[in-house]
């Protein structure tokens, strides 16, 4: 039986320069929709978190894009719900109290629909203490990595700007022109630094955004010499980012071109560095089933999620196949050698036949016995917000989850490489992350049966992470402000579990 328990709403007011910068989001919609249901638990500690080298944060929350975090998150006991307006897309813990985000800005190029600058937050209040950005690069991929106080952000320019945070103030500490190694119409999409100071580096064309290229690829990274090396993947589209563990990289393309036609194939490929004179080494170069052309809601041509690591042992994405796979695929250690043959380990079909998507990265951990992947179904997902122009945003068709197809799976996967189900729920989610510290799984939804009455009223879940039962959900809000957007659900030191939302930020804590 579901009980309906209390929550508390808050408010925090942004200063900065005597100017009040943001205040808490009031809601777009009336809604009687109850504010607290289920019931406190106590949480089950997990297993911590699998570290990567380089241990750096970013956007999926670490380069491995497990999109979980040793901190803890609440447990439904007197939860209580703050928001505000500051422009929040995407944040990055560096430390207890070094917090950096992203935010959606406007940008020197008004003719793409998505600008970011950077700003350093106040750890608890969000209060904006510095913000970064400069007239002649535009931060168009939200793709960046943050390490020891140093930002390293991707532009459209084709530069890698290397931006430090010194106290509350930002300095460029580093700018990379790589444009003369990139394709015409190429951005560049991810950036990060390995652990022996290579900086990795992927570029491509942007059509959904708007900006159309020649169907090639670039993987490249720039050596310590400051010598620049590239491989070339033609009729290929590089549709999200990258994940990076001792030296080695991992990504998906997706078909394009001469390649784009029905029953096609994309590829994952393990990348490292060679020597003085091998430039790129290909570790592996596998293929999957990149279907037919995009699902409805969908994205991606190929792939729709950035490669997961599952611990150290395996690497995972989804394919496009009509019916939906997880394909899971072995890491390269320092005993690989590329003629090892194949090194896909378990393929696993996720929910009902021709009804199955996904866009996002997968949430991912290792219990010391087994490995998981957490994988929500987003066939036929609303569009976008920063992709619709609609100008009533409590009326879009962006707010509407209830069209969307419903689940949220937990595929386990073995020691010796054989995947199975962990369990299935049926619920519509944007985003999500794990805590190890309550092992609960927080994510954000909406009631579905308001929705489908044009009414949306939008709740931050939490999901036992070992049954897959839902056990509490609070409000967050209502109305199209509170849209998730382009941002992700992202947990922080202090206990609070944040969602960027259309109107700005919002963020659920227990207060005891």
């Amino acid at each position: 039986m579901k009980l309906y328990g209390s929550v508390i709403t808050g408010a925090v007011v942004y200063h900065m320069a005597g100017c009040v910068l943001s205040q808490s989001i009031p809601d777009s919609q009336d809604s009687a929709a109850p504010p607290f249901i289920g019931n406190a638990v106590d949480g089950q500690l997990l297993k911590p978190k699998v570290r990567f080298v380089p241990d750096a944060a970013g956007v999926h929350m670490d380069m491995g894009n497990t999109r979980s975090d040793d901190f803890p998150g609440p447990l439904g006991e007197s939860t209580r719900v703050f928001s505000n307006t500051v422009p929040l897309a995407f944040m990055f813990w560096d430390g207890p109290d070094n917090l950096v985000a992203e935010l959606s800005c406007d940008g020197p190029n008004n003719n793409i629909p998505t600008n970011f600058c950077l700003a350093a937050l106040d750890h608890e209040t969000l209060e904006p203490l510095a913000i970064w950005t400069t007239p002649n690069r535009t931060m168009v991929s939200n793709y960046m990595q943050y390490k020891d106080n140093h930002a390293v952000l991707p532009t459209l320019e084709g530069y890698i700007v290397d931006v430090e945070r010194v106290g509350n103030s930002f300095k460029v500490a580093r700018e990379i022109d790589i444009s003369s190694t990139l394709p015409s119409g190429s951005i560049i999409a991810s950036v990060g630094y390995a652990a022996d100071g290579n900086l990795w580096f992927t570029a491509t064309p942007a059509p959904l955004i708007g900006i159309e290229g020649m169907n090639t690829s670039t993987i490249g990274y720039v050596d310590q010499s400051g010598a620049v090396h590239t491989i070339k993947i033609a009729n290929g589209l590089i549709e999200n980012s990258f994940a990076l563990n001792n030296g080695t990289l991992y990504v998906a393309t997706g078909p394009a071109g001469l390649e784009d036609h029905a029953g096609a194939t994309g590829n994952f490929y393990a990348f490292r560095a060679g020597g003085a004179n091998e430039g790129i080494r290909i570790m592996y170069n596998e293929t999957y089933s990149a279907g037919d052309g995009r699902k409805p809601g969908g994205l991606s041509r190929g792939t729709g999620s950035t490669p997961s690591l599952l611990g150290s042992k395996y690497v995972a994405i989804t394919d496009n196949n009509a019916d939906l796979n997880l394909v899971v695929y072995r890491q390269v250690d320092e005993s690989y050698e590329p003629s090892a043959g194949s090194s896909t380990v378990c393929t696993i079909r996720i929910f009902p036949p021709g009804a199955g998507s996904n866009e996002a990265a997968l949430t991912t951990h290792y219990d010391g016995e087994k490995y998981t992947a957490v994988i929500a179904n987003n066939y036929n997902a609303p569009s976008l917000s920063f992709l619709n122009s609609a100008t009533d945003i409590n009326n879009a068709a962006s707010n509407n989850f209830s069209q969307m197809a419903p689940g949220l799976v937990r595929i386990d996967v073995s020691e010796d490489g054989a995947c199975s189900v962990g369990w299935e729920l049926e619920i519509r989610i944007g985003t999500s992350t794990l805590s190890t510290i309550t092992g609960l799984l927080y994510v954000y939804t909406q009631d579905n049966d308001l929705a489908k009455q044009g009414e949306y009223v939008w709740y931050i879940a939490a999901i036992d992470h070992a049954t897959g039962k839902e056990v509490w959900r609070v409000k967050v809000g209502a109305g199209g402000v509170f849209n998730s957007g382009v941002s992700h659900m992202q947990l922080a030191p202090g206990g609070a579990v944040y969602q960027g939302v259309v109107g700005g930020a919002a963020w659920v804590k227990d207060i005891v």
